[in-house]
This record gives structure tokens, sequence and C-alpha cells, in this order.
């Protein structure tokens, strides 16, 4: 805090921090609760409570989704559902979160979007009114892979859910081409070649061409059943450059149009 208090734009700090803090609670790997909250009454007591209300109310909403998952499964075991996916939800209230919707469509695999149907009916018979945002972007899984030869353990795949989409595609077939997916997922062609940059350098899966090539239309992708890695769990789900500059250059244009409305509401 004694560093903060030489920070001459303290409004700048201040988005970039809910932004980063938005990221750590949806991803759940922030180091510590309680060194959060410390962090924020600091703050508060530096600021003032406007300063902090946000960051404040986004621990609510967690908390609030923590409550409201444990009564989903209750809810699930009372209808004597056997379930197929492992899910967690997230409810984020509008206007406290420095979030922003996906760029693009999104078709999610049929065990996921039937998940989410009951999820929906689940929570419009408690909350009659209210509008669902799915903020796909930010949505993350795991899927077992037991295909490959050179292991007696399947793998574990950490995946995003645009990740997860494509290679749930491989459970119908082997081979894929880059329109069936396109198709299939409903992603545009930037998020689906950032999807598939990951998982072609890993050589989860493999594509025709010469190496070097990008994926694009005529490309077609195939599993490589003689995947190795180190680690039974393997990581696919690694942010891009581009997605942080993206971020950077929103939150930016947020700091402007605030600052454009105090100085208008001090000329008036």
């Amino acid at each position: 805090m004694t560093v903060f208090k030489y920070i001459e734009d303290k409004d700048v700090f201040q988005k970039f921090y809910s932004r980063m803090l938005a990221r750590r609670l949806v991803h759940s790997n922030s180091s510590s609760d309680d060194a959060e909250t410390s962090m924020i009454s600091k703050l508060k007591e530096a600021c003032g409570f406007e300063y902090t209300n946000k960051l404040q109310r986004m621990f609510q909403d967690m908390q609030i989704s923590k409550d409201l998952n444990k009564d989903f499964r209750e809810h699930l075991e009372g209808v004597e559902y056997t379930k197929a996916v492992d899910s967690t939800f997230s409810i984020l209230g509008t206007g406290f979160w420095p979030l922003t919707a996906p760029s693009t469509d999104f078709n999610p695999p049929p065990e996921i979007a039937a998940e989410i149907e009951r999820f929906i009916r689940f929570y419009k018979h408690k909350h009659d009114g209210r509008k669902l945002t799915w903020l796909w972007h930010l949505c993350k899984g795991e899927i077992k892979a037991g295909y490959c030869k050179a292991s007696k353990t399947p793998y574990t795949f950490q995946v995003s859910i645009y990740q997860m989409a494509i290679l749930l595609l491989f459970n119908e077939k082997d081979t894929y081409s880059y329109e069936d997916m396109l198709s299939a997922t409903q992603l545009s062609k930037e998020v689906l070649d950032q999807a598939l940059a990951v998982i072609l350098k890993a050589k989860v899966l493999i594509m025709s061409g010469t190496a070097g090539e990008k994926p694009g239309t005529g490309k077609s992708f195939k599993l490589n059943y003689d995947f190795k890695s180190k680690k039974i769990r393997v990581n696919l789900n690694l942010g891009g450059v581009k997605e942080a500059k993206q971020e950077e250059a929103e939150t930016n244009k947020t700091i402007e149009e605030d600052r454009k409305l105090v100085l208008q509401s001090a000329i008036v």
C-alpha cells in the first residue's frame, strides 16, 4: 500500500486491478481469498467505498454462485438424475464485472448443451424474469483422452470450451475438415484458428498439408493416436498475446470513457 499512495492515476489502477481480480475469481486461481479481501479493505480505507464497491460485489457474486451450485446439485439428486458432466456455474452481476460478451457465435457440444438447459430451467424457476448471457470465452473444462497408444493411463486435457467443442467432435469420427468444424461449432474463423493453434502445436491433432501451414479452408484434421506427453494432465487452455492486448485496449477505452463523464459533470 506504500507504493499505491504514490500512484497518480488511481482510476487506471482500479480498472486493471478489477479485470485481473475478475479473471482470478472466475478461473479459481487466486492464491488466497483472505489476501484478496484484505487488499480490497486497504483500498477502501485509502480511497473510499465507491472505489471498491464493484470489487466487493464480485466477491459476493462468487459466494452466491457457490450456494447456487450446491442447490443445483441437490436438485439433480432429488430428481434422480445421473450426471454425465460435472459442472460449475458462476452467476456474475451485470454492471459489476469488467467482462465483455464473446465476439463469436458458438454452438456448445450436445453434452454441455444438455447440462446448460437443465441449469437454465433450474435458475429460471428460482429467479423468474432474469436473463442469462453466456460468457463462453471464459468457460473451461477437462476431458479425458483414452485413445493414445503411448499411455496406459488416459491423458487429461485442460481446455477452453471452444477447444472442448473441437475435440469432442472426434468422438464421432477420426477426421474432420475445417469447413465441418466451422459448421459444427459455429465459431468465427479467427476464434477457431486460435483454439486450433494450441491443439496443433501440442500435436493432439494432426493437420493435412506441409509443416508451417496455418489452419484454413481445405485443411483436414485427424486424431494423433501416437500423442505423447511427460505429464498426464496437459494444459491446452493457453491464452494468447492477442487476447491480452485486446483486453488491455478495452480497459484503456473504459478509462477514457469514465474520465469523459467526470469531466462533463465538472463542466456542467
